[in-house]
């Protein structure tokens, strides 16, 4: 194929763990080997394969007890178990399936970006533009 890139109904390549991170409002960053992942609290988020995504769950100091009970709620939910270590393991899962994704996130440890309202966002320039007055 195009070296994991898959093309969008506008006919541009999109990489995968990118148009996964964008549309789950996450942020994306390289990796040392110059691989894309999601980072998180407890592991990280990584393309397995072509378009399959696949969370690393590595707690750091090694919790035994968080990756159990993780394994267990990602084998509930229809994961496939890639590594199963004493306290670590990852497992595959659909991008596609909300409740897969959604727990591929929580068991990680991911934070999505903050989104804030027009109004919001309104309010908060004219703030910073009466604290900037202030300053000069």
């Amino acid at each position: 194929m195009n070296g994991g890139l898959r093309r969008n109904h506008q006919g541009r390549d999109v990489d995968p763990i990118q148009g996964f991170a964008t549309k789950q409002r996450l942020k994306t960053r390289v990796d040392d080997d110059g691989t894309r992942i999601i980072p998180g609290k407890y592991g990280h988020i990584f393309e397995y394969d072509t378009g399959q995504l696949a969370v690393m769950v590595i707690p750091d100091p090694p919790r035994k007890n968080y990756w159990t009970f993780s394994r267990t709620k990602l084998l509930e939910t229809g994961f496939v178990l890639l590594q199963n270590g004493d306290s670590e393991g990852s497992a595959l899962f659909s991008p596609d399936d909300a409740e897969q994704a959604k727990l591929a996130i929580q068991v990680s440890g991911l934070k999505r970006k903050r989104t804030i309202s027009p109004q919001q966002g309104e309010k908060q320039i004219a703030w910073l533009r009466a604290a900037a007055g202030r300053a000069l």
